[in-house]
Order: C-alpha cells, then sequence, then structure tokens
C-alpha cells in the first residue's frame, strides 16, 4: 500500500485531502533518533550532525493508494535536562517512537522508564513501536531476542534499523503508516476520550501552525539560557 514520498508538506495544511499524523521519536541521548529521521525523510544522514536541542520536527507527505497523509515527525533531545519537554510534546501523538542503541545496554535498560513516561502522556491507543537502532555496528550489547521479548510483553511493536545505512528504515515507517490506515477515522472521531481540554480532536492534527513553532522557539530559548535557537520547517530540496 505504501508508494512514497515526492512531495513536501503544504505549510499552510489547506488541503483537505491530507490527513496529518503526529509522530514523536524518545530516548536516550545519542541513540540516533535524529538521524532515523533524517534517513526517512531525505534517504541520507548529514555528516556534520550535531545533538537536537529542545525540539525539533519534520514534515513528509507519504502517497497511498487513496490517499496522501503527512507525518509531523517530533525529534526530541535526549539529554537529562530537556525531559521537562517531552509530555507537552507526546500530547496529541499518533505514534512514539522508543528508541535504543543496541550497542548501548545503558540504552536497552532505560525504555522501561521511557515506556512509563509515555503512557502516562497519551491516550491508550496511542500506537507505540521499540525501535533497536546502530544493527550494523558489530559489537551488540542488546541481542535482537531481548528486544523482542521486552516489546512482546509490554504488547508493544518492534523493529531494528541502521540510519547509517538504511536498513530497516522503510520498514520501520511502513509499520507505522500501516498502522495509521486500520485506524477507523470516523469512528475515532466520535470519541469523547480523543478530545482535549481545546476541544480539538487527538486522531491527526489538522495543520501545524506559526503557534506551533513560537511553542518550540519559547521552550528551547527558556532552555539554553535565554538564547533563541531557529527552529526550520523542512522544505523540499534543503
Amino acid at each position: 500500500m505504501f508508494i512514497g514520498d515526492t512531495s513536501m508538506v503544504n505549510e499552510s495544511g489547506a488541503s483537505s485531502n491530507i490527513e496529518n499524523y503526529k509522530i514523536a521519536i524518545i530516548g536516550n541521548q545519542h541513540v540516533g533518533k535524529t538521524t532515523i529521521l533524517s534517513r526517512y525523510k531525505y534517504e541520507t544522514v548529514d555528516e556534520n550532525y550535531a545533538p537536537t536541542v529542545g525540539i525539533d520536527f519534520l514534515t513528509k507527505n507519504v502517497f497511498l493508494e487513496d490517499k496522501t497523509i503527512r507525518l509531523i515527525m517530533w525529534d526530541t533531545a535526549g539529554q537529562e535536562r530537556f525531559k521537562a519537554l517531552i509530555p507537552s510534546y507526546l500530547k496529541n501523538s499518533n505514534c512514539v517512537i522508543l528508541t535504543y542503541d543496541v550497542t548501548d545496554r545503558s540504552s536497552f535498560n532505560s525504555l522501561g522508564k521511557w515506556l512509563t513516561d509515555v503512557r502516562d502522556n497519551v491516550v491508550k491507543d496511542t500506537f507505540l513501536i521499540i525501535c533497536g537502532n546502530k544493527i550494523d555496528l558489530n559489537k551488540r550489547a542488546v541481542l535482537k531476542e531481548e528486544g523482542i521479548k521486552f516489546a512482546k510483553e509490554n504488547q508493544l511493536e518492534y523493529a531494528e534499523t541502521s540510519a547509517t545505512t538504511g536498513e530497516g528504515i522503510n520498514e520501520l515507517f511502513n509499520k507505522i503508516i500501516n498502522k495509521f490506515c486500520d485506524i477507523p477515522i470516523p469512528n475515532r472521531e466520535n470519541r469523547d476520550d480523543d478530545l482535549d481540554d481545546d476541544g480539538s480532536k487527538n486522531i491527526a492534527i489538522k495543520s501545524l501552525t506559526k503557534e506551533d513553532e513560537k511553542i518550540v522557539i519559547e521552550e528551547k530559548k527558556h532552555c539554553c539560557g535565554g538564547k533563541r535557537q531557529n527552529v526550520k520547517v523542512s522544505k523540499k530540496g534543503k
């Protein structure tokens, strides 16, 4: 059912033919969250990678047989000092990717804490998936079977990837997209527990507004000692 992406987001969000879904990726620092998103969107990675400061986001349109969906992918910093920001950005998530580094046992051991934080801040039917990254490195500290066992014990989906080589990246996001396609949207939109305090629906973010950008800027300004950080909405060819 997945066809692929050939164009970027219409930033106005005005098209009624596009369904919008929010994906948040979380996990310890240096597990590869930013490179996973970059590999999926650009089919490459930035060799001059710098750790995410606070929160950032990318968007990608995916064309299916019968519709187009827009993935609004929120990238969260793994540093301890930014963890207080994460609940705000988990709100309204349709999917959360809990990521660990298969070569770093401590990042795997942290999954339980991350999962608790996620479940405390999302609705119960948010799609959660465990992702073991850096499978291209020949120094595993966590066996694939351990990752699968953790996922099964917590009733989660599981995937493994290498953001460096691209292995498993499309498979990861195809699982997410296929899950979105299985969601009976009309039924979910009639559910009271999908409503936020402001009356908006959890099922899909209707547009990525200037207010969203303002919030990110203010949060980064607060966390970075008053220094304003630029927040960019990714555009095709950049």
